[in-house]
C-alpha cells in the first residue's frame, strides 16, 4: 500500500506526474586517444548536441548518463540525437544508448 502524498510533495521528490527521465550512453575508442582529442569529442558533443536540446551531461566521452538541464525528462528524440552523434563519429565504437529510467532514483 502506497502512501498518500500531496502534490507539492510529489513535486518536490520527483514522484508521479513529476518523475524525470533520462538515459545513460557508453562507448569505447577506436584506438588509443589522447587526453586532447577525448576533451576535443566532448566539447564537440557538447556544442552539436547537448547545448542545443538544452540537456545535461554527467559522465566522459566514453560514457555518461544525459538529463534535461532544468526540471523535465528526455525524449527518445534526444536519445537518438545523441546515440546519431556518437555512432557518426569515427573516433567511437559499440556505441549504445540505454532506455530511459527515472533520473532521481534508478
Amino acid at each position: 500500500m502506497s502512501k498518500r502524498r500531496s502534490p507539492r510533495l510529489l513535486k518536490k521528490l520527483k514522484l508521479g506526474a513529476f518523475q524525470e527521465f533520462g538515459f545513460p550512453f557508453s562507448a569505447d575508442f577506436t584506438k588509443e586517444v589522447d587526453m586532447q582529442a577525448q576533451e576535443d569529442l566532448i566539447i564537440a558533443l557538447l556544442e552539436e548536441v547537448i547545448e542545443p536540446r538544452k540537456l545535461a551531461l554527467g559522465g566522459w566521452i566514453d560514457g555518461g548518463f544525459v538529463t534535461k538541464y532544468k526540471n523535465g525528462s528526455t525524449t527518445e528524440e534526444d536519445q537518438k540525437a545523441v546515440g546519431d552523434w556518437l555512432k557518426a563519429n569515427k573516433a567511437l565504437k559499440d556505441t549504445e544508448v540505454g532506455k530511459l529510467v527515472d533520473a532521481w532514483y534508478e
